[in-house]
């Protein structure tokens, strides 16, 4: 453990140079995650899209916008987990207690993919979409349900990026 992060130590780099580095790797990792989910979605909406009753096919389209717009809003959303993921495990003593603080947050995050289940539409108040994480959960569906509306999906990318920043910060703030 000090054996391994010794070479971290001797290392000539500022401390807020250190937290930058830890939240671009695993914004990388991240990246590619989302890239991969994007892949998938891209892959499978279509067939999810289509239904066979009685022979008669739905055939909803989806247009490049709307798959940039599933693209910025799942980037955006790695982004903004990366960072807040970064800022509570900084917080941790150790890995362990690190899984324990996460795990509120992914349980926020669930809960919010849950909720437009009940609600009959994405929701139009723009407001909505400056939640953290329940803001891309909206975007999607707007997407999905062919009710996208460009300002909604950028006030929730915007949105994403400042929780980023701040976030980003944060962590910067915490390793001074």
């Amino acid at each position: 453990s000090l054996h391994n992060a010794l070479p971290i130590f001797v290392t000539p780099l500022r401390r807020n140079e250190l937290a930058l580095g830890k939240i671009i790797s695993l914004s990388c990792i991240a990246l590619l995650s989302g890239i991969s989910s994007f892949v998938g979605i891209a892959l499978s909406l279509p067939k999810m899209m289509r239904g066979d009753m009685e022979g008669v096919e739905l055939g909803f389209n989806y247009s490049i916008g709307d798959y940039m717009a599933i693209l910025v809003t799942i980037f955006a959303t790695v982004l903004v987990m990366a960072a807040v993921v970064s800022l509570i495990s900084a917080l941790a003593k150790d890995v362990k207690n690190a899984g324990t603080m996460i795990a509120p947050l992914m349980l926020v995050v669930t809960l919010a993919g849950f909720i437009p289940m009940f609600q009959s539409g994405p929701a139009t108040d723009v407001y909505v979409y400056l939640i953290p994480f329940y803001n891309s959960v909206e975007a999607l569906v707007s997407v999905f349900s062919h009710e996208m509306h460009w300002m909604n999906v950028l006030v929730a990318v915007a949105s994403n990026v400042v929780y980023t920043a701040v976030a980003t910060w944060g962590l910067t703030r915490m390793f001074n």
